[in-house]
């Protein structure tokens, strides 16, 4: 599809392949951090508007209430692009395992390493572990997530099967180019976390007057002008609301384009009071796994 709809309040977001015969939506609902409680009626409210592309992990510690959101939509799983990450290189048959047993499904369409460590050095027997799902077609497709430059070359250098996707912290206030530009080297598509900022260190996207401007003669929200600018650099995303309101404004995002001026002007904004750091997934990790992920 080429346009996303809102024909009878039903979303209907285009996808894009990132592994042979695998296509993923470029908008999906995510169901971890501050909103990780409401994970249930985050889920079923998302797909009750006609999103399909659903962002879980094993540390989010809430895959039964994102089961129970799925099953209340009533959408088939075949209609469903469901990610999953297992918490870094660790014991990944564990965890993917347990994963496919509290989704309540016998495959998973992206199966992310949520981090790198907390041994780098555990993460190519990490990836051959995944690589053996991923052959027998348990994970349609497997990729990492907050792999920065470096970590992703260790990875190649013995990895048999190319990440399909490195889901970064990205916004248009911060934004890692080096890491952008070794993934695209590579081929491997990037997906935006946290694409309006985070809780406690989020800048100012809403009230940022360049962004501001942008909007109103688009008549769209600067969240929808931040949304669009990664969209249009090429990449996906996943965002959080539980707010069906929210949900769709924040989704709507395929009925105009930002100019190459407008696009240039924001490219501009890197640093304007957002940072990226540690962040809640990082949070969660590290509690998860008993370790600092940041030296």
């Amino acid at each position: 599809c080429a346009l996303l709809c809102l024909a009878a309040g039903r979303l209907e977001i285009p996808d894009v392949e990132i592994a042979p015969g695998v296509r993923m939506p470029l908008v999906s609902i995510g169901t971890g951090g501050l909103e990780r409680p409401a994970a249930t009626q985050i889920t079923s409210t998302w797909l009750g508007l006609g999103g399909r592309g659903v962002d879980a992990a094993w540390v989010y510690k809430n895959q039964d209430s994102v089961r129970q959101g799925i099953a209340d939509s009533g959408v088939p799983r075949e209609q469903l692009f469901i990610t999953s990450k297992i918490p870094g290189c660790v014991d990944a048959r564990h965890f993917v395992e347990d994963d496919l047993k509290l989704l309540n499904t016998t495959y998973l369409d992206l199966l992310l390493i949520h981090f790198p460590g907390p041994v780098k050095a555990e993460c190519p027997g990490t990836w051959k572990v995944l690589e053996d799902y991923h052959a027998r077609g348990v994970l349609k497709a497997i990729g990492i997530s907050n792999f920065k430059s470096a970590d992703v070359e260790d990875l190649l250098k013995s990895a048999k099967v190319r990440p399909a996707v490195n889901q970064i912290q990205h916004n248009i206030l911060a934004h890692d180019d080096a890491t952008i530009a070794t993934c695209q080297a590579h081929n491997i598509a990037i997906e935006a976390f946290s694409p309006l900022g985070r809780h406690g260190h989020s800048g100012d996207i809403p009230g940022n007057p360049t962004i501001q401007a942008i909007a109103a003669k688009h008549s769209v929200s600067s969240y929808q002008v931040a949304l669009r600018w990664i969209l249009q650099h090429g990449h996906s995303l996943t965002f959080q609301s539980s707010s069906a309101k929210h949900q769709a404004a924040d989704a709507d995002l395929f009925g105009f384009n930002l100019t190459t001026a407008e696009m240039s002007t924001l490219d501009t904004l890197q640093g304007a009071h957002e940072h990226i750091g540690r962040g809640t997934d990082v949070e969660m990790l590290e509690d998860a796994l008993g370790t600092s992920l940041y030296v």
